[in-house]
């Protein structure tokens, strides 16, 4: 037998009219199903703004027992239960360990994330009961998910898949969200809203038939709705054009979700309750579908930088990118990608990460550099859908909609796949090139 697998967001516990639609949806199933709920941003928060008191004022580390369980008398109209309080007891008291050894390292700051996961998960399970769907809390530890030791960005590793098809059916399990065991016994976060990862990894190791992405946040539109509010929702995707999009924070998925499916060809889907329950409003599978106009979404973030290494002997001297990512390496920075020429080696990293990369770059003195800037002022805007490398008069039609909005790239990527391409613009213009190429691509008939 295999199972149902659903990843839920935390929020749902608000939303009487998604628990009753997944109430109706989990009774027609027939098989053991499981529940990957994702914590509540107001747990997520609270837990950050308790760490900073705890850490630099000594605040006292009850206070978070106190708020939790006042977020549960809120959203239950009832005294915590037993259960619930013990997790908090304990989340306060990481915070206290936190207080009087003045350890923050990465394997504690997991412990005390996952902390907040279970909180919620308990809380979930309540609401679910409350809705009438019977559920109980399980986590990883009981079902054997074990995870390697890269705490904050951890990888799975193994599952007791008996325990996932082999249980008893009446009773939905609620997993807490994007963690698991390491074989020291700590706890080890998959990384940061992963639990569409934690899903998958369950849904393609027990041989699921589909993962259910149910009510997702944000869900996959063909640009930001904040910027083209009229964007229609995206049908069908492959894996790789939803692990593209995933780098954009106007799109709800785990970059990793993919990873466990794409083996065993099983598909997700994307349920909205403001739909009929059996039609998804988006399947991500293998399918190597190409829209008729090539691009099926223009995406963007502000969360980039451009740290730029200069000098007209930058392409004779051998090594110079590799000292540079070696040593971000060394200090966990990551790098989105790298645009180079024989005068200049572009890198791009998130916003939190161009300083501390400048700083490197400066002390590691590289002689045939002669320049070294950081661009932070600027936003990354991409164009998503397999077909790009075989389809003719794409950047044609993408640059010729900039310039025609006076729209200067500052930098550009295309090429290294055949499914994406890259500028960079100054953030001023972000919204307008976001327009700009989605009326080219999807409105105006002269563009197609």
């Amino acid at each position: 037998m295999t199972a149902c697998i659903v990843r839920i967001e935390g929020e749902i516990i608000d939303d009487s009219n998604s628990l009753q639609k997944l109430k109706r949806f989990l009774d027609r199933q027939q098989k053991p199903r499981w529940l990957v709920v994702s914590s509540l941003a107001g747990i997520r928060k609270l837990i950050s703004e308790s760490i900073e008191q705890v850490f630099y004022s000594g605040a006292e580390s009850e206070y978070i027992a106190v708020q939790l369980n006042n977020i549960w008398k809120e959203v239950t109209g009832t005294e915590p239960e037993e259960g619930y309080v013990l997790e908090t007891e304990k989340l306060a008291n990481l915070l206290k360990g936190i207080y009087l050894t003045g350890d923050y390292s990465p394997a504690l700051k997991d412990a005390v994330t996952c902390q907040g996961e279970v909180v919620t998960a308990l809380l979930v399970v309540r609401i679910l009961k409350s809705a009438g769907i019977m559920a109980e809390l399980v986590t990883p530890a009981e079902i054997g998910l074990t995870a390697t030791s890269d705490f904050g960005n951890a990888t799975y590793t193994s599952l007791e898949v008996g325990k996932i098809t082999s249980r008893d059916s009446s009773i939905v399990g609620v997993i807490p969200g994007s963690y698991g065991v390491t074989d020291s016994g700590k706890l080890a976060r998959t990384g940061k809203s992963a639990a569409d990862y934690t899903a998958a990894y369950i849904a393609g190791e027990s041989g699921s038939d589909r993962l259910i992405l149910w009510d997702a946040l944000h869900h996959f539109y063909s640009a930001d709705r904040r910027i083209v509010p009229d964007a229609p929702l995206i049908s069908r995707l492959t894996y790789a054009e939803a692990s593209e999009l995933a780098y954009f924070d106007h799109f709800s998925l785990h970059p990793r979700t993919v990873e466990p499916l794409m083996r065993k060809h099983i598909p997700i889907h994307i349920l909205w309750p403001k739909n009929d329950l059996d039609e998804p409003v988006t399947i991500i599978n293998t399918e190597n579908f190409i829209a008729p106009n090539v691009v099926k979404s223009v995406a963007c973030t502000d969360d980039i930088t451009i740290l730029q290494l200069n000098g007209p002997g930058v392409g004779l001297k051998p090594g110079i990118l590799a000292r540079i990512t070696s040593k971000l390496a060394e200090v966990s920075v990551n790098i989105k990608s790298v645009i180079t020429s024989q005068v200049s080696i572009n890198i791009l990293l998130d916003g939190r990460s161009g300083r501390k990369a400048e700083q490197i770059a400066h002390e590691l003195g590289f002689t045939a550099v002669s320049d070294i800037k950081l661009l932070e002022d600027v936003s990354l805007v991409a164009i998503v859908g397999h077909g790009m490398q075989t389809s003719f008069g794409i950047s044609a039609k993408l640059f010729g909609a900039l310039a025609a909005n006076q729209v200067n790239v500052i930098l550009s990527g295309s090429g290294a796949s055949d499914l994406v391409s890259y500028m960079l613009v100054g953030s001023a213009d972000r919204d307008k090139s976001v327009k700009a190429v989605y009326d080219a691509f999807f409105v105006d008939s002269i563009y197609k």
